[in-house]
């Protein structure tokens, strides 16, 4: 499991990738003890786009809505 610190984020203060399971923890800024758990069949690309994107609450809650990141 990977843990990456999100520090550049007012929403996001943490996600992890458990790659054993596909799944995908989120934990906001609001409750950084807390991982809310989604799968995702594209763990790698996932990670990517969190470490280059500008902006990784919008890039989360469009992997949510186009369904990359499914509740679990």
């Amino acid at each position: 499991m990977e843990v990456l610190e999100i520090s550049n984020s007012s929403a996001i203060a943490k996600v992890y990738f458990d790659e054993n399971e596909n799944q995908v923890g989120i934990a906001y800024t609001y409750k950084p003890e807390l991982f809310y758990i989604f799968h995702c069949d594209i763990l790698e690309s996932v990670k990517q786009q969190i470490q280059s994107t500008e902006s990784v609450g919008k890039l989360i809650s469009s992997l949510k809505k186009d369904g990359t990141l499914q509740t679990v």
